[in-house]
């Protein structure tokens, strides 16, 4: 007879219990920089309704602006449209289409970004058109610049008249295919609708701009350094070096032994924005500044002086704010291009970068957000 031995179960213990983790700090804790979490964002609530050759188009879930209704990124575009002469229609189409306008005293010019289609309803044997028929279409992320062979960000809706008159413009298009009456019924003709767009996506920072990061690091690994070195004649200044995040600007001057600046303000920052506009061969290009900064002397950051070569090198702390209202970024088209720069300039006052020679002025390419950070956690 064989005897099965009963194997005794270890004992068990209440665990630990886990540590208590919060996104609050605890008294005495500081919380330098967090990331939210990505949540999704709402369009609006408008309706718009257009009317044309007695037929309606009506747009909803979009915002509001300038009375035009106003689409962010990669937004899907919802309606309905209503037909006339039902038992006459052969296809309904819908266009959204993204052109670059240039307007000239004798000709204009235009270059399509993109055109994407969509069918809304086509006949099939004896089949009439619905009254009603539902849209649903989306705005791409990017273009394809077949110039260069490559893929674009989406330029936003915009219009300027310097230095040259150009906009970039967006439309929603029905097109109907209807039979014509009388003998001629089986030939077909269009009836188009067209309804403008303002595509204008929401640009923000990823985090918001710490405050104390300049305290804590000489060069945080949030900041992006530039080293400009210039070089001219007995004025020869080397080693400056630029570390930059938001609006904050840490400036280190260091003047060769035999120089010396007898400037209250001997550098100034400023914000500017290069409009190009491409016609054949030739371009146009206007600048203007669109906010200056005030920097001096860091009063924690002391002087040191080096006995190595008589150097000395001095810490510039200041802000670069926009004077004027931001209403898109920069972008690129063949045809038209916006670009923004940090500058900087040793001794010559803000201004065009041509009016500012070479050897004295830094411009770094930079992005600017329409709308300031938002918590969404």
């Amino acid at each position: 007879m064989e005897v099965h031995k009963i194997m005794e179960l270890p004992d068990y213990s209440p665990s630990t219990p886990a540590p208590d983790y919060s996104s609050t700090p605890l008294p005495g804790e500081k919380c330098i920089q967090r990331t939210p979490r990505q949540t999704p964002y709402h369009n609006g609530n408008c309706a718009f309704t257009y009317q044309e050759h007695s037929m309606s188009l009506t747009l909803r879930g979009c915002r509001e602006e300038d009375g035009v209704p106003t689409f962010g990124l990669c937004s899907t575009i919802h309606g309905e449209f209503e037909p006339t002469d039902n038992d006459r229609i052969v296809s309904v189409v819908l266009r959204l289409e993204g052109r670059v306008v240039l307007k000239g005293r004798s000709q204009t010019k235009a270059y399509t970004l993109f055109s994407k289609e969509r069918s809304l309803w086509e006949r099939n044997e004896s089949s009439t058109c619905p009254s009603l028929l539902p849209l649903s279409i989306s705005f791409p992320a990017t273009y394809r610049d077949n110039h260069h062979d490559r893929a674009l960000r989406l330029p936003p809706s915009m219009s300027i008249r310097e230095p040259h008159r150009a906009a970039v413009t967006y439309s929603l298009n029905i097109i109907v295919q209807k039979t014509r009456c009388g003998l001629f019924a089986r030939k077909t003709r269009e009836v188009c609708m067209a309804a403008y767009l303002c595509y204008r996506p929401r640009v923000r920072p990823p985090r918001p701009s710490p405050t104390c990061f300049s305290g804590l690091k000489h060069c945080s690994d949030e900041w992006q350094e530039e080293i400009w070195g210039m070089s001219k004649g007995p004025s020869a200044v080397g080693g400056e070096a630029l570390v930059a995040q938001c609006h904050t600007i840490v400036e280190h001057l260091a003047p060769r032994p035999d120089v010396a600046l007898e400037t209250l303000n001997p550098i100034h920052v400023f914000l500017l924005r290069q409009t190009t506009v491409r016609t054949g061969d030739s371009e146009i290009v206007h600048e203007e500044v669109l906010g200056t900064g005030t920097i001096s002397p860091s009063p924690t950051t002391a002087i040191e002086t080096i006995v190595q070569e008589n150097t000395m090198t001095m810490s510039w702390d200041g802000e670069v704010r926009c004077e004027r209202p931001i209403v898109h970024t920069g972008f690129t088209t063949v045809a038209l291009e916006v670009k923004d720069f940090l500058v900087l300039s040793l001794i010559v006052p803000p201004g065009p970068l041509k009016s500012i020679p070479s050897q004295l002025q830094h411009a770094i390419p930079i992005r600017l957000v329409t709308h300031p950070w938002v918590d969404r956690s």
